[in-house]
């Protein structure tokens, strides 16, 4: 494409550093041939020269190292004024036209390909996506926004300044406050993904590892009726089913009374968060036809990767009844790898407190 917008296909996990970890781990998966929606990353760049078009970079560095880290009032200040700025700011017609044309020419591609006539109105999902997210270092996910079900150009060019503008939640400002000037600049560059909209009946999460107790022999999927964004935001108790990666096979599950649902708004335009029937509710919404599907994907995208991972999936029907697997996110699991550490440290520092204690006994007993 361009400086300011690449195809996921043009793209690898190499390449972090230009669109950060999302939109790297996503062309990553493109490239070996998994199932992921089509899509373009809005480069790191985009952002730079956008923040270096103005005196807009100063303004900000001025804002995050002149709070208070200590008051939520200055904090929450800081804020307000950033995402002002940053919303407020005129964006450079090259960024700007860039965008627009990534994004007119994937609708237009997607139109052609579904046969629809509607070809530069095709919903997509803006996803923030920073250098320090997703990788196996450090876990950032969710710490930006995302935005789904978005239409037209002029709005993905919105949702794309909403996604640079939350670098600046109170949050983030402390965060970054503490840091040197140069880790500071480095914490701050984003990139920002626009990826088609899975129309997903279903959506969850999986992990190819027990995200319970870090064995790798099991797979772990969590499943609801909808977008994956309740399940992701810990909105609803999903359900819960176990695997053996021998097989794969089905060795638990618990059906959960699931009941909300995001899916499109009657406009379609954005989401809504709705009521599931009750004949839903206490229905399993995986068939283990379905299952056996996720759970070879996991395996195919473990195995490319070489660690087991995080991944954020959704399930589309056709008008035929015909299930298909779209992946919108994969990274490596990284929370049973903490636990383990933090227990590793719990350990030693016990460890050490005993080897004191015998120490300090030993020496009373030779006095």
């Amino acid at each position: 494409m361009g400086k300011y917008t690449k195809k996921f296909n043009e793209v690898r996990s190499t390449d972090r550093p230009l669109v950060g970890g999302k939109c790297a781990s996503l062309g990553e998966m493109v490239q070996a041939g998994l199932p992921v929606p089509d899509g373009f990353a809005v480069t790191i760049d985009a952002y730079e020269d956008f923040r270096d078009d103005s005196d807009l970079r100063a303004e900000l560095r001025s804002l995050v190292f002149g709070v208070d880290p200590d008051s939520s009032k200055s904090l929450q200040d800081a804020h307000d004024q950033a995402v002002a700025l940053v919303l407020g700011r005129n964006l450079p017609a090259a960024i700007e036209d860039e965008i627009r044309e990534a994004y007119l020419t994937l609708s237009r591609e997607t139109a052609r390909r579904r046969g629809t006539g509607d070809t530069d109105r095709i919903p997509v999902a803006v996803r923030s996506s920073s250098v320090d997210e997703d990788g196996d270092a450090a876990s950032f996910a969710g710490q930006q926004e995302t935005y789904l079900w978005v239409v037209g150009a002029d709005d993905v060019i919105a949702k794309v300044r909403e996604c640079w503008a939350s670098l600046y939640t109170p949050q983030a400002i402390a965060y970054r406050a503490g840091m040197s000037e140069t880790d500071a600049a480095e914490a701050s560059k984003i990139s920002v993904a626009v990826q088609l909209m899975a129309d997903a009946d279903v959506a969850g999460v999986m992990f190819t590892v027990s995200p319970r107790t870090g064995d790798r022999s099991v797979i772990a999927i969590n499943a609801s009726w909808g977008l994956g964004q309740s399940v992701v935001s810990g909105e609803v108790t999903p359900d819960e089913y176990w695997l053996s990666k021998i097989g794969p096979t089905l060795t638990s599950s618990r059906i959960a009374s699931k009941e909300h649902e995001y899916v499109p708004a009657p406009d379609g335009t954005g989401v809504i968060f709705r009521e599931v029937e009750q004949a839903r509710r206490e229905v399993s919404c995986l068939s283990d036809s379905e299952l056996m599907q996720l759970a070879e994907i996991g395996l195919r995208v473990e195995e490319h990767y070489g660690c087991p991972q995080d991944i954020e999936w959704a399930l589309e029907h056709d008008s035929d009844g015909t299930s298909r697997v779209m992946l919108l996110q994969s990274r490596p699991e990284t929370n049973w790898k903490k636990r383990k550490e933090e227990k590793s440290k719990r350990t030693s520092s016990a460890t050490s407190n005993l080897l004191g204690f015998v120490s300090a006994a030993a020496k009373g007993q030779t006095r």
